[in-house]
């Protein structure tokens, strides 16, 4: 990752935040533990969070096609928040002083693209959705610039220290999701 791109201040904002977090937790032995999320979503992020999968659940529900402003080859998984909850809760109950976890899913790594049209295949299947993925250029030169190809968590280290073991597969999480933001699909933006 950059340390001086668009997003540097986001990278560099976390690290130094867990830096804190851990050389207090040493010196002056507070009970720090330290869970690093990796792109979650659900019930409870509102539809107008500028994520990828709430901006791709408005445009569902407002019968548009999903714009990607990209050619959506960027690689992700996604933790369903009921694993992610379960998994944070782990870390505070059974995480080690001064250590950080990766809470997330290791697989179905899927790229932005494939994301998109699986939203579509289960919103056709839900609502009837008539829409499509399109691409298309973005007005701003500077979009996406410094974003990273891959999110992918390594998260050996909470199954074996936490016990930590997410179950709800990506298009269960995703049809859950979606019907969330059928009845919540109005929120002030974020």
């Amino acid at each position: 990752m950059s340390c001086t791109g668009p997003r540097a201040c986001y990278d560099e904002a976390k690290r130094y935040g867990e830096t804190l977090c851990v050389n207090f937790a040493q010196q002056f032995d507070i009970p720090v533990k330290v869970a690093r999320p990796f792109n979650n979503y659900g019930p409870g992020l509102k539809i107008t969070d500028r994520r990828v999968l709430p901006d791709f659940a408005r445009d569902v529900l407002a019968g548009r096609d999903i714009v990607l402003l990209s050619d959506g080859s960027p690689r992700r998984t996604f933790c369903y928040v009921a694993d992610a909850v379960i998994g944070y809760y782990k870390v505070l109950v059974r995480g080690r002083n001064g250590e950080a976890y990766n809470i997330g899913v290791e697989a179905p790594e899927i790229s932005v693209a494939e994301l998109a049209a699986l939203v579509v295949e289960l919103a056709r299947d839900l609502f009837g959705y008539a829409g499509r993925v399109v691409r298309r250029a973005p007005e701003d030169r500077s979009y996406l610039l410094d974003n990273p190809t891959r999110r992918c968590p390594v998260i050996a280290k909470a199954r074996t220290e936490l016990g930590y073991d997410p179950t709800i597969s990506l298009e269960d999480g995703l049809r859950r999701a979606l019907l969330w933001y059928y009845d919540n699909r109005e929120a002030a933006e974020a």
